[in-house]
């Protein structure tokens, strides 16, 4: 490893200028790119796949339980609707506040305490007794749900090598939809014996057991570590890289610095403008828009699907296992899709929302028996997941790490204002008399949209100079080690 040594400056004592030792400086980033996956490393990412799992579980745990809170309380569709939206409303503000945390006081504590929150509000929810409750709950809960995606996505992002950081990232995002999918069979399983309030104790439960492996396994991004440059930071990375590559022999004392284009962001308070500096003044909108589209989609599924499949003759608990099907081959999709995007760019994504046009007109048209329905109804769900994924994956890669935890909260929280759209938009529709078929086409125009927002980025990202973030990267070599680019002496 190529090191470059730094004169220790000396104190006002003057003892240091006797002392003939140097400090070694080393870049960070090019160790990141060379490391093998290991024990602890893949431990880390199966914990943020666990964080991830639960958030969905815990979020989309509601549409599966709705039709039973919805006989206990009485509810109309558009107050069913109303309730999913306040909590899309908190997970918005949430990734903001979250966001803003993490890139200030680090990723790991904003991390812990968003587990910490939604599992003992989800815990909350199961024990309401009134629709203001429900309400109260359901948004306060969103905070801390809205806040731990957008954290994980930066640390994976972080954590990767850029030749497959898009993978990585779509990984932690299988959990979620996973987590979302366990839903189905857990509420078939729990409901029926011990009431739809269950699902929201064992939710709560089980995230705050989470806590237990949280705690050791999730390191702080070394990346931020170093660009924030506190006292003791050095130290801290040296012991994180150790953990993460056994093998690394590190120098006492080495000092980490980080990549120029990172150092123009350290030390600076974030404003909204910086995601428009530069080149992110092309990506951003477009990332936007396109996330904004997909997740009033996703959402409108995820919370009405369920209860339109029992309007089709479904039973609930048939239903419920539809959607977990249709959620499981969505997550087979954004892996799929994953691998492509991180060769060739953010255009690719684009084949899987025009896929998904040709289902939902198909679902549009109400001429589907029951098996061709629930075939189409699996295609449809997993066409949008896979798209979903591959945006969501991609949504923090373009941004530097001084500001990646706000790039990727941004991104999460004005697509929220589309994920608050779906859900209730759904509920007019139905309440409207439109039917299920109605609100297939609809919702149809979402895709066909969101396909030609994804060829304009592709094109953009096509265009981005090497040593930006988010540009496509050579495959790196599988042999030999390079030199690690060092700082020069101060």
């Amino acid at each position: 490893m190529v090191i470059t040594r730094v004169p220790i400056v000396a104190g006002p004592d003057g003892e240091e200028t006797a002392m003939s030792a140097t400090r070694p400086v080393v870049e960070v980033a090019p160790i990141v790119e060379r490391q093998r996956a290991s024990r602890y490393w893949l431990l880390m990412y199966a914990v943020c796949c666990l964080i991830t799992f639960l958030d969905g579980f815990d979020f989309q745990i509601l549409s599966f339980a709705a039709t039973y809170i919805r006989k206990d309380f009485g509810f109309t569709g558009t107050q069913l609707g109303t309730l999913a939206t306040v909590g899309l409303f908190g997970t918005m503000i949430g990734a903001l506040i979250m966001g803003y945390l993490a890139d200030r006081i680090g990723r790991r504590p904003t991390i812990v305490a968003s587990v910490a929150g939604f599992g003992l509000f989800m815990l909350g929810f199961a024990y309401a007794d009134t629709y203001a409750h429900l309400f109260a709950l359901r948004f306060v809960s969103g905070l801390f749900l809205g806040g731990v995606l957008p954290l994980t996505w930066a640390l994976a992002a972080e954590y990767a090598p850029k030749r497959f950081r898009v993978t990585a990232v779509s990984i932690i995002m299988v959990g979620y939809t996973l987590g979302g999918a366990a839903g189905g069979p857990v509420s078939n399983w729990l409901i029926p014996e011990y009431g739809w309030r269950s699902v929201f104790v064992v939710g709560g439960v089980c995230s705050l057991l989470t806590l237990l492996a949280v705690l050791p396994l999730v390191p702080e991004s070394v990346k931020f570590l170093v660009l924030k440059a506190r006292p003791g930071s050095d130290e801290r990375v040296s012991r994180i890289l150790r953990r993460l590559q056994p093998g690394l022999s590190i120098e006492p004392g080495t000092r980490f610095t980080t990549e120029a284009q990172e150092q123009a962001h350290s030390g600076k308070r974030f404003t909204p403008a910086q995601l428009f500096h530069g080149h992110l003044a092309a990506i951003t909108p477009l990332l936007w828009l396109v996330y904004l589209l997909s997740s009033a989609l996703i959402y409108f599924l995820v919370f009405w699907t369920p209860m339109i499949n029992e309007q089709m003759g479904f039973s609930v608990s048939a239903a419920a296992t539809i959607a977990a099907l249709a959620s499981v081959a969505g997550a087979v999709a954004q892996l799929f899709i994953s691998r492509f995007v991180d060769r060739k760019g953010a255009g690719i994504i684009l084949w899987m929302p025009l896929a998904a046009v040709v289902c939902m007109l198909t679902l549009g048209t109400g001429v589907l028996g029951p098996a061709v329905y629930v075939a189409f109804v699996i295609g449809a769900k997993m066409f949008v997941n896979g798209g979903h994924g591959g945006i969501t994956s991609i949504a923090g890669t373009f941004y530097p790490t001084g500001i990646r935890a706000n790039g990727a909260a941004w991104a999460s929280s004005v697509a929220k204002v589309g994920a608050m759209v779906g859900p209730w938009l759904g509920g007019v529709i139905l309440d409207a008399g439109l039917g299920a078929h109605g609100a297939f086409t609809v919702f149809a125009a979402c895709p066909a949209v969101m396909v030609l927002v994804l060829f304009v980025l592709g094109r953009v990202q096509r265009r981005l100079p090497a040593e930006a973030e988010g540009a496509l990267s050579v495959e790196a070599p599988t042999t030999g080690v390079p030199p690690v680019r060092t700082a020069a002496p101060s």
